[in-house]
């Protein structure tokens, strides 16, 4: 979410709460601890208590990501085994540049008309690097088992027989029977590329037979997934170097 307000007061039930001043300036209470937050700066409010802010000098406009407990494990945890503990952000305002514009980036990500298996994987990226900065959460990272390779395998299948549809992360992980930052992650390591561009590429490939079988250009986006016509041109090119007409003209010639 975002936008302009002048005050608020939070009392968290089971979520956390990321965001950044775009433009203005607001002090925050939480417990006995007052933070002056600036643009440039990036909060991580946990669920252990509640918080209130209100404008400095009027109005200020935010940015916010809000992610529920089992949100954020899901996406973090990476040993089901060894579940993720309680992560706490002792210092929740931080200055560090690179916070607040990988920030910007994955918000942007959440807001744009992005695929959402994409966007799935930018969130989860961010929000397990934001859990390492937490003080006293290990990140486990256990070594490949058989279990993984038929997981992986049936993933694979779930994206080949549903490469039509706008497969979400939580989809793609139900099929697979394991969490979803280690299906991500063993995608990466056997494929090297995240499920979403693995997708990319199996939609290019049907895109190719349906256009050497002179499928016209609109009916191959629609029938593999791509959001339009733009939308497949633009793949195309940065797969191939060559659009879908010049793709379909160069097979008819040859």
């Amino acid at each position: 979410m975002e936008g302009r307000t002048s005050r608020y007061a939070i009392e968290p039930r089971g979520e956390y709460v990321f965001g950044v001043v775009a433009s203005g300036s607001m002090r925050a209470q939480r417990e006995r601890s007052t933070y002056l937050v600036q643009p440039g700066q990036l909060v991580m409010w946990d669920s252990t208590a509640a918080h209130e802010g209100v404008g400095v000098d009027g109005p200020w406009y935010s940015a916010l990501i809000v992610v529920e407990v089992g949100g954020l494990a899901s996406f973090a945890s990476d040993a089901e085994d060894d579940p993720l503990g309680d992560v706490l952000f002792p210092e929740p305002v931080s200055a560090e540049p690179g916070l607040f514009s990988s920030f910007l980036q994955v918000h942007a990500a959440l807001s744009a008309s992005r695929p959402g298996l994409e966007q799935d994987e930018r969130l989860g990226d961010w929000l397990r690097a934001m859990v390492a900065r937490a003080p006293g959460v290990r990140l486990a990272r256990p070594s490949r088992t058989p279990r993984d390779d038929r997981a992986l395998r049936s993933a694979m299948d779930y994206l080949g027989d549903h490469y039509a549809e706008n497969i979400r992360l939580d989809d793609l992980a139900a099929a697979a029977g394991i969490g979803k930052f280690r299906l991500v992650r063993l995608f990466r390591e056997h494929t090297g590329l995240p499920p979403h561009s693995f997708l990319i590429a199996h939609r290019l490939r049907v895109a190719r037979r349906l256009l050497e079988a002179g499928q016209s250009i609109t009916a191959t986006a629609a029938a593999t997934g791509f959001a339009d016509q733009s939308h497949l041109h633009r793949h195309f090119r940065r797969s191939l170097g060559l659009t879908p007409a010049e793709y379909r003209r160069r097979y008819r010639t040859s």
